[in-house]
Order: structure tokens, then sequence, then C-alpha cells
């Protein structure tokens, strides 16, 4: 296991270096293995004699140590006969590796420090002994891996691909339900170059949506600096995956997680017995899952059994009256500055001035009196809450009221109509809740009031280490629980920023400073053919009411997947700010034909239909039939959107030219000269009007977009184009 480092402290303890070997008969010779580092203080130095782990590989590992840790001996295996193993104390090394988790009292109390480092996989599971009789066993919870890699792939490709159903290797880096299918007997692989070196150490592997046969079950991940020669980073074999869509997950181990590389091969050996291969995604990551908390029991000498768990240090943020209160008076700004709430007058009586849209804080005796009433102690973030402001009005976009605290209370008791439809009903065979979410809905509390459709839940049966509750909203429009939330203020601020971001798309954002220069970057980045990077400053130049960065997002985010560029081109010209950043002339050139060959592709039978949304958008459109009736509506519409033929924006002459000479290899069938063509001229496209950042006409074109093949587009705006670049495409 390799724990994400801390930062060293000259308190930090040393870990105990082992130097080992392993036997893999009973009678067989001992041979040279890797070296473990270990460090285990369950709130303080232990002298252990027994230590047992499993990593997320499923290598279980159990060793007895001699007095002194002077060496252990054990076994260590995945399954079957596993293999003898022993080591010798060879020193002791720093342990600013270990993670560190904090305990609070109700839990176990004190810190625990732990690295166990076996040159393996991230541990799951750890137990121990000590020779004063002590023991003990925790479970790690770990968070999804940092720095998602998927942006950075320029290109992706598969020695075979089922092209006649669409089924090709750069379906891997889309989160949607298609896939690649190798349509083919022996091994096969896939391949990925990335727009510059990086190192990988995280892998992910999502199974397809069928025929089980074809999962991968055997693979190895190799890495390459020229695309020549290949070094081995990962190898599997045996795996199953338990269902369709199912995503496991792997780590890149020892020095193969450092080297950086741009080239990047997965060659599957074997699958579950099917002549085909096939993956709905592969993703890379830059780091590991890292561990966030962990649960179990502790045994002292003497004293039963305890339960054992806490937090990875300093992940707990703390909330005091104070820092809602200081926190609420921003939110309250925001809501008077945005329009969404009118200037209150001051409140002298509480001492509070400026913005306050909340209410008097509750007392000591009114937040006594709740928990009494719920039989529990509130968690720290609401309770504190509560004492800056004993309910609240609007506190997002969706919700309306949160309750005083004499409102709040279990969903069956203050609400039983609500409690009633949401848990369902027992005699009713087709009841959507199983029995487990009958009985989270019986526990719950409700701490809303009146929202569009949703509620806000607290349950006290998933309660964290520092005391706080799960939170989750309830809403029609999910269907269902939306997703988990650690603390009633994790929900709390992400409701904020999430209303916020709405705010800003809808161009009355909260924080509207730095949009320009954030467009500006994006732009850059964009023609530089650093795609991730660029979609995510126009996301944020976006959220902060910048109507060029939302259009520039959803054009470039086209060449990657264009399945819902319409809707998603629908989504932004809603708004009239986008409209006027965008222009007329960009508008007909290019935008609006994007939007009729992707509405086309996802509605074949009657292209025209998604297109009198269009209409009304954009009232302006030459020849849009305004004076259809009745049953004519949709073919009228039809007949406009096959007959569109949008205005040419100005091109480079280079690039113009090779637009020529391109439609007249496609036009002859000959796709494969008209790629060569465009892909030579790409570096010589410039944005020749406001606001664009790649050559949609490749996309809208009658002839060439026949040409352009989903891998063909990526290397559209993975090519760097528009002027001197670094040279890093």
């Amino acid at each position: 296991m390799n724990s994400t480092a801390a930062a060293p402290t000259p308190a930090d303890p040393d870990a105990f270096a082992f130097l080992t070997e392993r036997q893999l008969h009973r009678q067989g010779p001992w041979v040279p293995d890797g070296r473990l580092v270990l460090l285990l203080e369950p709130g303080g130095p232990v002298d252990l004699s027994q230590l047992g782990w499993r990593d997320e590989d499923g290598v279980e590992t159990v060793v007895g140590f001699s007095p002194g840790l002077t060496g252990f001996l054990g076994t260590r295996g995945t399954g079957g006969e596993p293999h003898g193993w022993r080591g010798r104390l060879a020193g002791r090394v720093p342990a600013a590796s270990a993670t560190p988790f904090t305990a609070p009292p109700a839990f176990g109390g004190g810190e625990l420090r732990l690295l166990v480092d076996d040159g393996g996989a991230p541990l799951t599971r750890v137990t121990w002994a000590d020779r004063s009789g002590g023991s003990g066993a925790v479970v790690l919870r770990s968070s999804a891996p940092g720095d998602d890699l998927g942006g950075r792939i320029r290109d992706a490709w598969a020695h075979d691909e089922y092209t006649e159903a669409g089924e090709v290797a750069v379906n891997v880096l889309d989160a949607t339900g298609s896939k690649w299918l190798g349509n083919r007997t022996g091994d096969d692989w896939l391949a990925f170059t990335m727009t510059r070196p990086v190192a990988v150490r995280h892998y992910v592997l999502v199974s397809a949506n069928d025929a089980p046969d074809r999962d991968p079950a055997e693979w190895v991940l190799k890495g390459s600096e020229d695309g020549l020669t290949w070094d081995t980073l990962d190898s599997r074999s045996d795996v199953t995956f338990g269902g369709r869509y199912e995503a496991l997950g792997f780590n890149v181990k020892g020095a193969a997680a450092e080297r950086e590389y741009r080239h990047f091969r997965l060659e599957i050996v074997r699958n579950a017995g099917s002549p085909h291969h096939q993956l709905n995604r592969v993703r890379f990551f830059g780091e590991r899952p890292r561990f966030t908390s962990f649960s179990g029991y502790r045994l002292l000498p003497g004293a039963p059994a305890v339960p054992y768990e806490g937090l990875r240090t300093g992940s707990a943020r703390t909330y005091s009256a104070e820092s809602w209160t200081s926190r609420l008076r921003s939110f309250s700004a925001d809501m008077v500055r945005t329009g969404e709430a009118e200037q209150p007058a001051d409140d002298a009586a509480s001492g509070r001035t400026g913005p306050w849209l909340g209410h008097a804080g509750a007392s000591e005796e009114q937040l006594v009196a709740l928990e009494a009433r719920l039989e529990a102690p509130l968690p720290p973030s609401y309770r504190s809450f509560l004492g800056a402001s004993d309910g609240w009005g609007a506190i997002s976009t969706f919700m309306y009221e949160l309750l005083p605290a004499k409102g709040v209370g279990r969903l069956r008791d203050v609400d039983p109509g609500t409690w009633g439809i949401l848990r369902g009903d027992e005699d009713d065979e087709d009841d959507y809740f199983d029995q487990d979410e009958q009985d989270f809905m019986d526990r719950v509390v409700l701490v809303s009031g009146e929202g569009d459709a949703q509620y806000w839940l607290l349950d006290p049966g998933d309660v964290s280490a520092d005391g706080e509750w799960a939170a989750y909203i309830w809403a029609s429009w999910y269907p269902g629980l939306g997703e988990r939330h650690a603390s009633f203020a994790e929900l709390v601020e992400a409701e904020w920023q999430s209303s916020a971001d709405l705010k800003g798309r809808e161009g009355n954002p909260v924080a509207p400073d730095g949009a320009d220069e954030l467009l500006a970057r994006g732009t850059e980045l964009a023609l530089s053919g650093e795609v991730d990077e660029a979609l995510r400053v126009f996301d944020a130049a976006a959220r902060k009411g910048s109507g060029a960065a939302s259009y520039q997002k959803v054009v470039l985010a086209a060449f990657l997947g264009d399945r819902f560029t319409h809707h998603e081109l629908r989504g932004v010209l809603h708004h009239e700010h986008v409209r006027l950043a965008i222009g007329r002339d960009v508008l007909l050139s290019e935008a609006v034909p994007l939007f009729l060959r992707c509405a086309a592709a996802d509605r074949p039978d009657s292209p025209g239909l998604p297109c009198r949304t269009l209409g009304d958008l954009l009232p302006d459109l030459p020849g849009i039939p305004h004076d259809a009736q009745g049953t004519e509506i949709a073919p009228a519409w039809d007949r406009w959107a096959t007959g569109y033929r949008a205005p040419a924006l100005p091109e480079a002459p280079a690039f113009q030219h090779a637009l020529e000479r391109a439609r007249l290899f496609a036009a002859r069938g000959r796709n494969d000269e008209a790629w060569a063509v465009v892909e030579a001229a790409l570096p010589e496209w410039r944005p020749l009007s406001p606001h664009r950042t790649a050559p949609v006409v490749l996309l809208t074109d009658p002839v060439l977009r026949q040409v352009m093949t989903p891998r063909r587009r990526r290397i559209v705006v993975f090519t760097p184009r528009g002027g001197e670049q670094d040279g890093r495409g």
C-alpha cells in the first residue's frame, strides 16, 4: 500500500523496514522478495505480535512478529495455496507517508497512524494484536482517485473495431452506454496517445452492456515513450466483472507508477469465453484513491471491545454558529445583489447589520429540546446552523424554506402523508422501495419546508466519526434520493454552488469578476490543443456569466462526441446573453447547422421536430415556417431543416484551399485521402471571426462530415492550430 503522503513533521515516528523473502512451496527454497515498510500506532506505540491485511487486489497477508519486531513469519496470497513469507528488520525509516486518522472519544479516541507498504495495492482491511493483550480490526474507506487524465487523451484506436455498428475504440472515452467491440478472435488491444507524457497511477475498466463472456479476464497494461518500445506497467489475470456497467479499479505499482509515458496500450490476453472482446469505458488517473476514514473495533487488555472509528486527520471541516453567521451573511448579500431577494432592514435587536435573510439563532434550550425529541445528539454542523439562524428562507434555487428547530422531526412524525408516499405501501407488490429503503424513510429527519418537489433529509442511522449525519435531497424529478452528502453543511455548500452556477449560466452571476480573463485563457488553451483544460476554464467562465464561454464549451465538446450537442446548444442558446455574445453571423453559420446535423442524427424520422424550439429561440432565422398550421407543422419544419443552407464563415486561404481539395476527394468516395488533406492543414486554421476555436465546418458540411469519424473529430481539436504553439500537442 502506498498511502497519500502527509506533510512530515519533527514528531513523525519512524516506520519499520523489513527485507523479505517468499517460499512458493512448503519445502521449497526461499527467494528474495520486496521490501515491507510498516507503522501501526492505534492511539500510541504498541508492541505488535500479529498483523494481517487485505488489499484492493484481494491479496491476503498474515504475519507474526518476533519480540521487538526484529523479524516476522507468515503467509500471503490471493486464494488457493498461499506462499510463505518472512522478513528481517533492516532498520527504521521516516514515516512521513503514514496516513493519520483522528478518532473522537466516542469512537475509540486518539489518533491512528497507519502505513503498510508492501509494494501492492491500497489496503481495505487491517487486523492486529499486541503483546499486552490488545487487538483491533479496521475497514478502510477510500475516496475516488484524483487527476482524471481522460481529457488528455488525444487519440484512441484498437487492433479491431466493429465499425459497422459504431462500436469503436473512442467510445471507451465517453461516459455513455456505447462500447468498443473487438470483432476478432485471439489477443486484442486498445491504444491511447496522450497530449503529453503522463504518469498513470490508477486505471478503471467498465464492463459493457451485454454478453458477460466478452468481458476481459486477463490483460497487460503497457506504456511507451515513442510508441515503439513498450514497458509493462500492470498485469491482471482471473478478473471477473460482477455485472453490466461495473467499474473495477486497479493501481499501477512501484516505479512504473512514477514514469511518464505518452502512449499506453491495454493488451487483452483472455476474456470470459467469447471470441470477441468488449468494454464500455477505460479511464486513467494520475492519482490513486486516498484513504478518508476507517471503522472497526478496538480491544484493550482487560476491557470489552469498543467501536473504533475515525476520519483522515484534517479532512473534517468544523462549523460554529459564528462561522455559519459569516457564511449566511455572504449568501444573503449574493441573493440581494443578484435580485433573488430584497434588501432587508438592519436588525438592530440581534446586533446584525447588512443583508441577513435569516432569523435569530435558536437558544440552547430549544436545541436540547429538539435532541430530546429525536432521542439523539444533533450533528455538529446542523446544530451550529440552528444556533446561527433558527430556520431560513430560500436557501437554494429549488429549496424555499428550512424549518426552525420546533418544526424539525422525523419525517414519519412531522409529515406522515409525505412519509407514506416516499416510503411506499408494504402491501403493494410493485412498491419501488425495498426494505432497507423503507427503514431509511422510517428514521430520517426532515429539516426542510416548502421546496420545488424536494425534501432535505438527515439520516441519524448514518453517523460519521465526527458525529455528522449523512444528508440527502429527495426530489420527484431525480427521481428518488439524490447524492449522499457527508453532512448538512456539505449539502448546503453543494446547493449554494449549484445555485451560483445556475445563475451564472443564466447571465446573472454571483461573482462575475474575471470572466473575460477566463474566456481568453480558455480560447488560448483550446487553440493549443489542451482540450481538457480548455473545457474546464470555459466552464468556470460560464459560471461567471460569460455567454461566449458557454457556447464555446458546447462546440468544443461536440468534437469529442456530438450525441447530445443539439440539446446542449438549445440549452445555452435559450439565454439571451449567449446569443448576444456570439452574434448573428456565427449563429447562422455555425450554431444552427451544427444543431440541425445533430438533431437529424438523433431524430432521422423527423429532423425538423427539434427545430421548432430553435425557431422560438431565433425567430429571425431565414425561411422558417411561421405560417404552418395543424398537421402541416411537422412536414414544414422537416423541409426547412433539410433545406437550410448555412452562410460560410471566412477561413484562412491555406485552410480554405484544403477544404476545397478535401471535398473533391470526398465526393469521389476517397475519404481517407480527404482526411489526409484536412489533417495536414489543421495547423493552418485560424479563427478569423470572434468566438471560434475549431473548424466546425468539418462537422456541418454535407460532404466533409462524412469524412469525420469519431477518432478524426477528436484529432481535430487536439491538434494545435491558430498560430505559433509550444509544440506540446
